[in-house]
């Protein structure tokens, strides 16, 4: 009985403590202006129906439409390849080169991103693996070649437009103002600051927008294949390349002619890789994924079922309902060919879904390349202030940042684009792909809620003929790439070297401790394949907020 009064003046003061607590809150919430300023650039405020404030966390369909369109979109942008090789090589490349290709980029990304939920994605795995300068470089490239990616897309925008309008053999006047380089420059920039403040507004938006913009961007593909199924002439899959329809003067480092069989390799190799690839961008997404381990891999494997079928499908019918010249295969052509086999208004519909869908393959490519941003942020590897958020979750520095690249990147002629993006994700894959091999062998431990169902060996074959087409993808590369190139990836050690030299800049990681010049062996809390936890509660915010000082 004598305990009693003791205990009851601990409950008094723990009671009065929580009070205090819950009263300071609340001053905060109602004082909305100052509540706004102080976690406008981190997180979400907490709310009756967001009570820890977390940004929304996207499920199994969502990742898959999202992974959709990092790596494809639709059909939309494989004319080169017909122009290039013909019929049956344009259809053997997109039925083989996904199992060959995409299927192991898919695989490793489910396995290493389940076990990585962060938002540096593949950094995280070469920093892991092979240290701070290897992660930089990869994580480095990977961003460059993403951002060169994200400004074809509105090139290819205004490409299907004015294909409507201005037709390649027509003189009229209409669209003429559009291919002014004046006037193309303007209306290129003010898509993509448009369509990047969408992206601002949060992934969830992200997610739910993709998921409606691909129902309405695939429709007319549906419908040309149930139509088109009719009118097709099984033969004209089987026709080789019977003329050269440009000449691949550009030399290599290897050779100095690139035809053979008719077909041109260069550019061929190219507009496959770039159709195919990028599986790897969605680890950056990883940490905002409903229970990573089990809904990241399954949203990767379905994503991947979606991008190869919506590549051969479309193509078998349009290349077997369609006699039209290897020539006339000019980006945007695939809208003329459901106008032939189907009716004008099908044409029509095909070119506005070209126009959705690349605001989604933008929307997506952004998200990755921002959070990219914000995990190397987060690891120290570029300054603090990458790793703050808005208020609805979303990394505004490095929204900023993709967004100025893409503008400048839209007066380079696309071809180009799309060779020096291959080089340089090539490299950054080499990486992933070394990284993946290296910690199966020395990290066993590493928990993986999800893993490919190969021993080493077994991976190390699997993975064989994507290491083949890659390195071919580097050995095809014309001089003026290799040259961008090399000048890439001198421009990256040299911000590595300062970056070390200068703590203050890249100081604050996840722990506020120095990452970019500490050994992986020292710091492998920070290393762990668990991130830390966003603050759930707004005690934790506050907390973490005064911890954090951004530069």
């Amino acid at each position: 009985m004598k305990d009693e009064p003791v205990l009851s003046v601990v409950s008094a003061e723990t009671h009065n403590a929580s009070l205090s607590q819950e009263e300071e809150r609340s001053d905060l919430i109602h004082n909305s202006d100052n509540l706004e300023s102080a976690f406008d650039d981190e997180y979400a405020l907490p709310t009756p129906h967001n009570p820890h404030g977390l940004p929304g966390k996207i499920g199994v369909l969502p990742l898959a439409v999202i992974v959709f369109y990092n790596v494809s979109g639709g059909p939309f942008g494989v004319e080169a390849s017909v122009r290039s090789a013909g019929n049956f090589y344009t259809l053997l490349g997109f039925l083989i080169m996904p199992f060959l290709w995409s299927l192991q980029e898919a695989a490793i990304t489910a396995e290493l991103g389940a076990a990585f939920p962060e938002s540096s994605g593949g950094v995280a795995w070469v920093e892991e693996a092979f240290g701070s300068m290897a992660g930089w470089i990869s994580g480095y490239l990977n961003w460059i070649a993403g951002a060169t990616d994200n400004a074809i897309y509105p090139v290819l925008f205004l490409d299907y437009v004015v294909e409507v309008l201005q037709p390649v053999d027509s003189d009229a006047p209409e669209a003429g103002g559009v291919r002014h380089p004046v006037i193309r420059f303007c209306l290129l920039s003010s898509i993509s600051i448009s369509l990047a403040y969408v992206n601002y507004l949060g992934l969830d938006v992200v997610g739910k927008m993709a998921i409606a913009i691909c129902f309405v961007a695939m429709s007319p593909f549906m419908i040309l294949t149930i139509v088109g199924a009719f009118k097709v002439d099984p033969s004209r899959w089987f026709q080789m390349p019977t003329e050269t329809v440009v000449a691949d003067d550009v030399g290599t480092s290897f050779w100095d002619s690139i035809t053979w069989g008719g077909v041109l390799w260069r550019p061929f190799i190219n507009n496959l890789f770039w159709n195919l690839n990028s599986f790897d961008a969605a680890a950056c997404l990883s940490a905002d994924v409903e229970d990573p381990g089990k809904i990241f891999p399954q949203g990767m494997m379905w994503g991947f079922v979606l991008v190869a079928a919506g590549y051969f499908v479309p193509l078998l019918v349009a290349l077997g309902a369609s006699d039209a010249p290897q020539s006339a295969w000019v980006d945007g052509y695939l809208g003329r060919v459901a106008s032939e086999v189907v009716g004008q208004w099908l044409g029509d519909w095909t070119i506005f879904a070209a126009g959705i869908s690349n605001v989604a393959l933008f929307l997506a490519e952004l998200s990755s390349d921002a959070f990219q941003i914000l995990g190397m942020a987060e690891r120290g590897f570029l300054p603090s202030i990458f790793a703050t958020r808005s208020r609805y979750g979303t990394p505004t520095y490095g929204i900023l940042l993709g967004t100025a690249v893409i503008v400048v990147m839209g007066v380079t002629d696309l071809d180009h684009l799309i060779e020096m993006l291959n080089f340089n994700y090539s490299i950054s894959l080499l990486f992933e792909f070394a990284a993946f091999i290296k910690l199966r062998i020395t990290r066993p431990d590493i928990h993986r809620p999800w893993k490919i169902p190969f021993g080493t060996t077994g991976c190390i074959i699997f993975l064989a003929p994507t290491l083949v087409m890659t390195v071919a993808v580097l050995l095809l590369a014309s001089w003026t790439t290799y040259l961008f190139s090399m000048a890439t990836v001198g421009l990256g050690a040299i911000l590595y070297m300062t970056a070390t030299g200068k703590k203050g800049c890249c100081s604050s990681g996840r722990h506020g401790m120095t990452r970019v010049d500490s050994s992986i062996s020292d710091n492998l809390e920070m290393h762990s394949p668990i991130p830390q936890s966003i603050p759930s509660t707004g005690d934790d915010i506050l907390n973490h907020r005064s911890s954090n000082v951004l530069l």
